[in-house]
């Protein structure tokens, strides 16, 4: 196929149509997720049990990438179909452009997930869809993928999915799973992970511009994500995706947009971003990953201990991931955190708006918020609560 040809092609199935898209969550945030892509402008936003569905341009979903906070990949709907019986997979199989998305002798990890589906057998799926993507390679004059090596984490993901007498086939456009913005060198013990940092943040309507505090900031998550967007960086910025591989991928046009998003982005957040921990090597810790993710600009970091420290001017808004399970030692000790807590924010934080991450729910009585709103997400094995609240005047 000449290069004249290839570009006609891209530019008409590619750039010109709207396709559908999946932007994959942690059960619990799809809500903070769909809001996200309304504010990018996606369309037919629906959110659902484990991601959002969305339609877009392709440009908007390469953004999408960019700019998610509460996401973990966006897939790519190649094909959504009726299956009536085998023959449709074949047929639908064969129909996908594949020398538009998949670069020439790229591995192919095909993963194959079917839920009472009138398809069977997850490993024939994956060989015909597979052959299917080989035998168009060939035809259009180029090399056909290779079935990825078992642990390749650089092999394109190719993803299909078959729901009673639904199908799909999906490309990955994330690669690494999104909450790696590419800056963390360490994690200090439990790291909460980025999208949950963000969606935290979110859920708590932080904006950047009222004071925030972290009072116990381990390897500083919180406080990098909350300079990041108080400042209009996109997360994405210092990482690689999978996306930037495919033929139809506009280099220049991908560097204009992130060159436009640093330009546009301010010096330093608007208002003070504080991280406070009782351990002078998590404090340490903090500031070197501050510096990777460059955000310290701006950014407050200091060895001080919540319950004796005083407050800095505010108020503002307060973000807690207190240590829980392994971090504590036990289920008693953490409950008697959460106490203390409480009574610390009801002496000397009067008026302050609060997000914590509560290893139990049912604890957040102890802390004697008002306005509470709650948003419970698995990690690390268990399920925490997202709490977000006012603590009450004096």
């Amino acid at each position: 196929m000449s290069e004249i040809n290839l570009e006609r092609r891209i530019k008409r199935q590619a750039w010109v149509p709207e396709h559908r898209f999946f932007a994959v969550t942690t059960p619990g945030l799809e809500p903070l997720c769909a809001a996200e892509l309304r504010a990018l402008g996606a369309g037919e936003v629906l959110p659902e049990a484990g991601g959002v569905n969305f339609s877009a341009k392709l440009e908007l979903a390469v953004a999408a990438n960019l700019w998610l906070r509460t996401a973990g990949r966006v897939w790519l709907r190649l094909k959504d179909f009726r299956v009536r019986r085998w023959e449709d997979l074949l047929r639908q199989a064969d129909s996908i452009p594949w020398e538009i998305f998949i670069a020439p002798d790229v591995p192919l990890n095909i993963l194959v997930a079917l839920n009472e589906s009138n398809l069977k057998h997850t490993g024939r799926i994956a060989e015909v869809v597979g052959k299917a993507a080989a035998k168009r390679m060939r035809e259009v004059g180029l090399t056909p993928p290779v079935p990825a090596q078992p642990g390749d984490e650089s092999a394109q993901r190719l993803q299909v999915r078959g729901a009673d007498r639904r199908a799909s086939i999906s490309l990955d456009m994330s690669g690494a799973h999104l909450h790696k913005r590419g800056w963390r060198a360490q994690g200090g013990l439990a790291p909460l992970r980025e999208d949950l940092a963000a969606a935290l943040l979110q859920h708590c309507g932080y904006d950047g511009t009222q004071p925030l505090l972290d009072p116990m900031c381990g390897s500083g998550t919180l406080v990098i994500e909350a300079a990041a967007m108080a400042r209009g960086l996109p997360p994405g910025l210092g990482r690689a995706f999978a996306f930037e591989s495919w033929p139809c991928h506009r280099e220049a046009a991908w560097n204009y947009m992130k060159r436009q998003a640093q330009e546009q982005a301010l010096a330093a957040p608007p208002a003070t971003i504080m991280g406070r921990d009782s351990n002078r090597e998590a404090v340490e810790l903090a500031r070197h990953n501050a510096e990777l993710a460059r955000v310290e600009q701006g950014v407050g970091l200091e060895a001080k201990d919540f319950f004796k420290a005083e407050p800095p001017a505010g108020p503002g808004l307060l973000v807690i991931n207190p240590p829980y399970g392994k971090r504590l030692g036990s289920v008693r000790q953490a409950q008697s955190l959460v106490k203390r807590l409480g009574k610390r924010l009801a002496q000397a934080y009067a008026g302050w708006r609060c997000g914590v991450v509560l290893y139990r729910p049912e604890w957040a009585d102890l802390l004697s918020l008002t306005d509470t709103k709650a948003v419970t997400a698995p990690f690390g094995g268990l399920k925490v609560t997202l709490l977000s609240g006012t603590v009450p005047p004096k």
